[in-house]
């Protein structure tokens, strides 16, 4: 299948798209530089009874930026002629959405910025916010200390990884209210050094960031298209989802962690009628201020005047995704055969049909890590 004539203009410019996607590194523009400074001032107003709707600074997209969308532009052409293409739609899918993020970035000043960043990642639907604020109300949030330095933790990793064999470097990053994140395109697993962490949250981290983003974008890269190691358009909700269900799977989703993900659905409902401010106010009868505080920086991110209403709302995916990876396991005669599928790369859930042909017509090559793969936790804990 995609040795067919059809597929060689996808191959022409599949390793380019990735290298340019990678070089953008568009969601770094997500987060403020002085996320650190707003907090003390928001927290000290909070403290005051006063209200204060934090102003954020960013870096500036540089002029290679738009150079790369240009140069996307013309590859998006190229491959408007490729009509009986599998992947081209895919590619020009990611295409679109790589042009459309930077033009929003590119008037992060105006009005409707936040309202539009809302639109164009989606707000929460109502079931999904009915369940979230049920789990609010519901369940228990215990407080757990947080002794571990972000050097402890990355020592922890680099040590995971080292034991797996995997090449990644894990570096420092400031910012955007994520503790943890997975760059895949430059194999780089950043660590907030402004935050503290828990030894009861450790399994879970590797289970979430090795056990799902890692090994994820591992297996895509020894597939024939480098799309699976950066995403399919679309994969983002299912990444997550499976984040999630990794956790529960391996007995390290607990209330307190479920409740947090349901407080991400709330912001990124609030967020869209409601300033920075009043998103803290939803959620500080559920977690004290300072938890507040980062939840709304999570939705608020991207924004420069946090009074306007709109905001990140990609928050909501981790909840939604678990929903729906969850049922579709459930319905599977095979979970682990399903999960394998799900392993070959940064795939979503519409694309698992496509990818299943694929994987049993060998042109996708089996996934060398899956999530029952070993990770060594227990001996930090």
């Amino acid at each position: 299948m995609l040795e067919a004539e059809s597929e060689k203009c996808v191959f022409k410019y599949d390793r380019r798209l990735f290298d340019i996607e990678k070089q953008m590194n568009l969601l770094r523009y997500l987060n403020p530089v002085n996320a650190g400074k707003e907090k003390k001032k928001f927290l000290r107003a909070y403290s005051e009874g006063k209200s204060y709707d934090p102003v954020f600074e960013y870096e500036s997209c540089g002029p290679e930026v738009r150079a790369f969308c240009r140069e996307l532009k013309k590859i998006k052409e190229k491959l408007e002629l490729c009509n009986t293409s599998i992947f081209a739609p895919f590619c020009i899918k990611k295409i679109n959405y790589l042009l459309h993020f930077h033009a929003l970035l590119a008037h992060r000043g105006s009005f409707e910025f936040g309202s539009e960043l809302s639109a164009f990642y989606g707000i929460p639907s109502k079931s999904l916010l009915k369940g979230a604020w049920k789990n609010l109300r519901e369940l228990k949030h215990e407080e757990i200390e947080e002794s571990l330095s972000p050097e402890d933790i990355r020592g922890i990793f680099e040590t995971e990884l080292k034991l797996l064999g995997l090449d990644w470097e894990v570096r420092p990053a400031n910012g955007g209210g994520v503790k943890i994140a997975v760059n895949a395109a430059c194999n780089e697993i950043h660590i907030d050094f402004s935050a503290s962490f828990s030894k009861a949250a450790i399994k879970g981290y590797l289970c979430h960031e090795i056990g799902t983003h890692v090994f994820r974008a591992e297996n895509g890269k020894f597939q024939p298209l480098m799309i699976f190691r950066s995403g399919l358009p679309g994969y983002m909700e299912t990444e997550e989802g499976l984040a999630v269900y990794n956790e529960a799977r391996n007995g390290v989703l607990k209330p307190e962690n479920l409740k947090k993900y349901s407080a991400r659905v709330v912001a990124a409902s609030v967020c869209n009628e409601a300033s920075f401010s009043e998103v803290v106010n939803e959620l500080t009868g559920y977690f004290v201020p300072e938890e507040a505080f980062t939840f709304a920086l999570r939705v608020k991110r991207g924004l420069e005047n946090t009074s306007l209403p709109g905001g990140y709302t990609k928050d909501s995916a981790y909840l939604s995704g678990f929903q729906k990876i969850s049922d579709f396991l459930q319905k599977q005669s095979s979970r682990q055969e399903a999960l394998k599928v799900f392993y070959c790369g940064k795939i979503g859930l519409e694309h698992f049909e496509l990818t299943k042909d694929l994987l049993a017509e060998g042109i996708l090559k089996q996934p060398r890590y899956l999530s029952e793969t070993n990770l060594s936790s227990s001996a930090f804990l």
